[in-house]
C-alpha cells in the first residue's frame, strides 16, 4: 500500500467514529486474561486506542491505562465509554505521545500497530516499558468465509467495488509471527490465536463495514450501491443472518534490558 494512501485511510477513522463504536466487534475474554497476566501492576499504555472497546476491556479487569489516540472524534468517545474507569486519553499519534519512561507493565495495541511506524513505534513502546514488560499486539481476522451468503457478497463487490477483494482485506497485518517483522528491542514475537464466531444481521453487518478505511474513502454512491447490495445478499441469501468466524491473533514481545 502506498504511504499516501495509508495515510488516508489511518485519518478516516474519525468520519464514522460513532459508527465504529457500534458496530466493531470486541475481543475474547481468554485474550485479556492472558494478555494482564503479563501485567502484574496492571499498568498499561495504549497505542491507537480509537473509540475505547480494549481501553474499557483492559480497565473493567483492573488495568490502569493511559490511551493514546491521534483522532480527537475517536479520543472523545474513548473519553465518554471509559468515564468512571482509571483510563487518562491522550490525543496524540503514539509515535509523539509524551509519556514517563519505565513506567508501564504493558504497552498494547488492539487493531492498530499497522498504523503505527514501527521502527518509532517500537522505541517509544521499549522506553516506556519497565525491566520485563511487554508488547502485546492483536487484531481480529477472518478465517473460513466460504459458503452461499459470503458467493452473494463477492458478486456484489465484483459488480460495485471490484478493488476491495475481502478475501485480502487483512493484507496489513501479519498472519503469524513469522510474518511479523521483529520490533527492535524486544526478543522475538511469539503468538497466540483465539478462534470465536459472531452472528450478523444485514444491518449490523453493512454498519461494520461503514467502518472499515477502505469502505470509507469509497465515493458516496458507489459504497451505497455495494452495501445494498451486500444487504439483499444476507437478506435473501442468508435468510437474513450472517455467521463471522473470527480467529484473534496474538503477538507478544518482551523488552530487551
Amino acid at each position: 500500500m502506498r504511504n499516501d494512501e495509508r495515510e488516508r485511510r489511518a485519518r478516516s477513522f474519525g468520519q464514522v467514529a460513532e459508527l465504529y463504536d457500534r458496530w466493531r466487534p470486541g475481543y475474547p475474554d481468554a485474550l485479556y486474561d492472558d494478555v494482564l497476566s503479563l501485567a502484574p501492576a496492571g499498568r498499561v499504555l495504549e497505542s491507537g486506542a480509537g473509540t475505547g472497546r480494549a481501553t474499557l476491556g483492559l480497565a473493567q479487569r483492573g488495568a490502569s491505562v493511559l490511551a493514546i489516540e491521534p483522532d480527537p472524534a475517536m479520543a472523545a468517545v474513548a473519553r465518554r465509554r471509559t468515564q468512571g474507569w482509571s483510563v487518562e486519553v491522550q490525543e496524540s499519534a503514539f509515535e509523539d505521545c509524551s509519556v514517563a519512561a519505565a513506567a508501564y507493565d504493558l504497552v498494547v495495541a488492539a487493531q492498530s500497530w499497522h498504523w503505527v511506524d514501527p521502527q518509532r513505534g517500537a522505541a517509544v513502546a521499549a522506553r516506556a516499558l519497565r525491566k520485563g514488560g511487554s508488547l502485546c499486539l492483536w487484531w481480529n481476522r477472518p478465517r473460513d468465509l466460504s459458503g452461499p451468503t459470503w458467493d452473494a457478497i463477492d458478486d456484489a463487490y465484483a459488480e460495485y467495488a471490484p478493488e476491495l477483494d475481502r478475501r485480502a482485506a487483512s493484507g496489513l497485518q501479519p498472519d503469524t509471527e513469522e510474518q511479523a517483522a521483529p520490533a527492535a528491542g524486544f526478543t522475538p514475537w511469539a503468538s497466540r490465536t483465539y478462534n470465536w464466531t459472531k452472528s450478523y444481521d444485514a444491518e449490523s453487518y453493512t454498519g461494520l463495514m461503514r467502518t472499515q478505511s477502505n469502505h470509507v474513502l469509497l465515493q458516496p454512491d458507489r459504497r451505497e450501491k455495494l452495501l445494498a447490495a451486500i444487504h439483499t445478499a444476507i437478506t435473501d441469501t442468508g435468510e437474513g443472518c450472517l455467521v463471522y468466524p473470527y480467529r484473534t491473533l496474538l503477538l507478544t514481545a518482551g523488552v530487551r534490558q
